[in-house]
């Protein structure tokens, strides 16, 4: 049971199917939030955990590169992005320490591959992403806590080999893909520039490409592409709507949000935007695309994949 309580103990399983099944130890897994609930799912349809997070989640924890330390944005309130900000601590859950200070809030944290930093987005006078040492917090040392600013952009993704930077830049005018180097130097560069609106970029684990999603003919389809732009390939071929790519830890398969499909799709909440959606998972080269949670009527929010240290028995 130590592995099930390294995700911020128990989890509550009602939003993601309709029966609780033990889950095993071994094989991949995927931690999600969905219609207000965080639960565990294994990729291969083999069970789902009946554990309940602590914590309100605005995004998805990412994990340090060594599995012992778990990074999240978290928000007081629902509706006050202000109030967001992020927080690193142990992944058993304890020393919890918050880390940004932004007066408008910060989200989207990912951690550098060597893990001593953390890259992030912060509604600030400047707005955009900042990169803030961590190694401090880490040693449990009295900190400084003053992030760098890099560029203008949020939604950052760090290359594996450390030495750049992928996001998203202007979000609410035509969004698209771009990359900077981690140190700042250089001009960013777009790789989507004639793609339209595209968003999530996240590298695959050997640095070798990037999955996003791209709005086109009206809906959202998961792409890759090298990269340095080049061999773009559609992955989901306009079935559904499909946003936040990530790939499983070993860069074999392809996690995603989907809605428009398999009945999904309906309006459960008062805003329009709050609509039925799905986990799916499917092979890096788009096949074999299955449906993981269940239920039709819940909105999945945020999910990630769970770090391969994780597969171990303890």
């Amino acid at each position: 049971m130590k592995l099930l309580q390294l995700l911020f103990v128990s989890l509550i399983l009602v939003a993601c199917t309709s029966q609780a099944v033990q889950v095993p130890i071994g094989g991949d897994r995927i931690i999600l939030r969905a219609g207000g609930d965080t639960c565990m799912i294994n990729t291969d349809g083999s069970g789902k955990s009946t554990e309940r997070s602590p914590w309100r989640l605005k995004d998805q924890p990412k994990w340090s590169p060594d599995s012992r330390w778990i990074v999240f944005s978290t928000e007081n309130s629902e509706t006050y992005y202000k109030d967001s900000a992020i927080y690193v601590m142990k992944s058993d859950g304890s020393q919890r320490n918050r880390i940004t200070y932004h007066p408008r809030g910060s989200s989207g944290p990912t951690w550098s591959p060597d893990g001593t930093r953390i890259a992030y987005y912060a509604r600030d006078n400047e707005s955009g992403i900042y990169i803030l040492k961590v190694e401090c917090v880490l040693r449990q040392e009295k900190c400084d806590l003053n992030p760098d600013y890099l560029t203008g952009g949020d939604f950052p993704d760090w290359s594996p080999d450390g030495r750049r930077i992928v996001y998203q830049r202007d979000y609410n005018k035509n969004p698209n893909i771009y990359v900077i180097n981690a140190d700042g130097t250089g001009e960013p560069v777009n790789l989507t520039p004639d793609l339209g609106t595209c968003l999530d970029p996240k590298w695959s684990p050997n640095g070798a490409q990037i999955a996003f999603s791209c709005y086109q003919k009206g809906t959202h389809d998961i792409f890759v592409m090298n990269a340095d732009g080049s061999g773009l390939v559609n992955l989901t071929k306009g079935v559904g709507s499909n946003t936040q790519p990530a790939w499983s830890p070993d860069g074999s398969k392809i996690a995603f949000i989907s809605s428009y499909r398999d009945g999904l799709g309906k309006q459960i909440g008062w805003l329009d935007t709050q609509r039925s959606s799905a986990m799916y998972v499917m092979s890096a080269g788009g096949t074999g695309v299955t449906r993981l949670s269940l239920r039709d009527d819940e909105m999945v929010v945020w999910y990630t994949w769970l770090p391969s240290a994780f597969k171990k028995k303890p």
